[in-house]
């Protein structure tokens, strides 16, 4: 059998979470698909990093494309019509237009149903008709959770959801527990970063919920007095990061609001083990890695309830309604305050962390792949 699988998000430099999943599932599928079978790895440039070390019967196959956009819908097509293989694995939720009969697509979220004003229109088209196409015409689709599965089957008003299978994402062992702490003190020197400090991670936009972030910061100094705190946010703007750089600039604590942009998961792994909390009162979520990610660093997690975090996190994280700027602020204070249950909750996110594996992950995708 011949197994195609779409590289090029895996490819990226700077790799977020869609991103991330592509590259981890990519490389423990090497480990996974016996040599029997052979696999062609798609991308529009050639592959960068450990994604460049294919077992023997593996292979690299680099598209060549012109045009910055279309890559998938035109250029992989074209490959797909002329040289297709016996089944095509899409890492993320963009698929060509001509593709095989057999097609495997993991789709992430549906987030453009829920939260339309988060995406450009022609986005929030795409995304959902996309995902009502792979469910009616491939023979496999894979979400990361139940409640993305639930939510795939109200988007496309599914009967019955037997294609739809339920594959979580596991954590890159990067993240973990660090004793080092002249190691960590040398990274927050390097961003200049002072502690005590509250750490998100995501994009900046309104789906991540950034904006009430800030203002639950804000909230923080006049619920406590001499409240002494950096915000640290770490991603690249999002949809609505006009309105978050407005609510910075509002802020009476902008001077402690820090924007790191992009910043490497191995210096990622150091703010976290050093954050007093990890904030992720997403809106909208259809995994959340990141919470496994503080998780794995010791690090208590504040989320936000109502979309697939509270199934991934368990009792390890304290949940809040992520509108609600008061309790966001009123809970940082409580995890502040009360070390038994800050204890607790590293303890059970250190046992939660163990429920969730890439090895896992790509077995099962393996099977989707040659069994479904």
């Amino acid at each position: 059998m011949v197994i195609g699988i779409d590289a090029s998000r895996a490819n990226k430099k700077e790799k977020t979470g869609v991103e991330w999943y592509a590259w981890h599932i990519i490389e423990e599928l090497k480990k996974n698909i016996p040599e029997g079978h052979r696999v062609i790895l798609y991308s529009e440039t050639p592959l960068i990093g450990a994604l460049a070390i294919l077992p023997l019967h593996w292979e690299s196959r680099v598209l060549h494309w012109p045009l910055k956009r279309l890559w998938t819908q035109a250029r992989l097509s074209w490959e797909m019509l002329t040289r297709p293989p016996d089944v095509l694995f899409i890492p993320a939720h963009v698929f060509p237009l001509v593709h095989p009969k057999k097609t495997v697509m993991m789709i992430h979220d549906v987030a453009a149903r829920t939260f339309p004003t988060s995406f450009s229109w022609f986005e929030r088209w795409y995304s959902l008709w996309s995902a009502r196409y792979a469910v009616k015409h491939f023979g496999r689709v894979i979400t990361p959770s139940q409640f993305t599965k639930n939510e795939l089957a109200v988007n496309c008003q599914l009967s019955t959801v037997s294609s739809i299978h339920v594959v979580s994402h596991g954590v890159d062992a990067r993240y973990r527990k660090i004793h080092d702490t002249a190691a960590i003190d040398e990274v927050l020197n390097t961003y200049g970063i002072r502690r005590p400090f509250l750490l998100s991670v995501g994009r900046l936009e309104e789906k991540k919920n950034t904006a009430n972030v800030v203002r639950a910061f804000d909230r923080l100094h006049s619920k406590q007095g001499g409240f002494q705190s950096q915000l640290i946010l770490v991603g690249k703007p999002g949809y609505g990061y006009e309105n978050v750089k407005e609510v910075i600039a509002q802020s009476a604590w902008k001077h402690d609001i820090r924007l790191l942009g992009w910043v490497d998961p191995e210096d990622i792994v150091y703010l976290m083990n050093a954050a007093e909390v990890f904030m992720f009162p997403s809106l909208y979520e259809g995994f959340g890695l990141p919470v496994l990610e503080a998780f794995a660093c010791g690090t208590p997690v504040i989320a936000g309830k109502g979309s697939s975090l509270e199934e991934v996190g368990g009792e390890a994280a304290l949940y809040v309604d992520p509108k609600n700027q008061d309790e966001i602020a009123e809970t940082v204070l409580r995890l502040r305050s009360d070390a038994v249950l800050r204890e607790t909750l590293i303890q059970k996110g250190f046992a939660r962390v163990k429920n969730f594996s890439w090895v896992e992950a790509a077995q099962k995708t393996k099977d989707a792949l040659l069994n479904g």
